[in-house]
């Protein structure tokens, strides 16, 4: 058995699908922080490029959390994070410092909420197979 990869959350990917699954809690998680509120209207586009353009009215928080700190620009527009115990979807595109998430249903939502991009959030959990997925599919 190889743990390194195991315990950083790559179960899948490390252990033959014939192994059952070990219940280890990954050593790895990722935070930030909500550091701007801001309600847009629908049909505005937000992030670089303008990939992504609202739906409807919504409320958006900017984290300053990006690429040059690790977090994925391949999440864009299609990454998840926890805030409240709630998920909440990467909107845009994930810039060198900052991301931007829509919180519209998270209720009670403030500045300077915690962001879960990797690790658990109340009763749910983003993991490092799910934040490498949107890589794997580039091979």
């Amino acid at each position: 058995m190889r743990p390194g990869g195991t315990l950083y959350g790559f179960t899948r990917n490390v252990l033959s699908p014939q192994i059952e699954a070990p219940s280890f809690r990954p050593v790895m998680s990722l935070y930030s922080h909500i550091m701007l509120l801001k309600q847009v209207s629908k049909g505005e586009s937000l992030g670089y490029g303008c990939t992504f353009q609202t739906t409807r009215d919504s409320l958006i928080a900017t984290i300053p959390i990006g690429y040059a700190d690790g977090y994925r620009r391949n999440l864009s527009n299609c990454g998840r994070v926890i805030v409240r115990g709630k998920l909440a979807p990467v909107l845009g595109r994930v810039s060198m410092d900052l991301t931007l998430i829509d919180v519209y249903d998270v209720p009670d939502v403030r500045l300077n909420d915690l962001v879960v991009l990797l690790g658990r959030g109340g009763q749910i959990s983003i993991t490092a197979e799910e934040v490498a997925k949107p890589s794997l599919s580039i091979l």
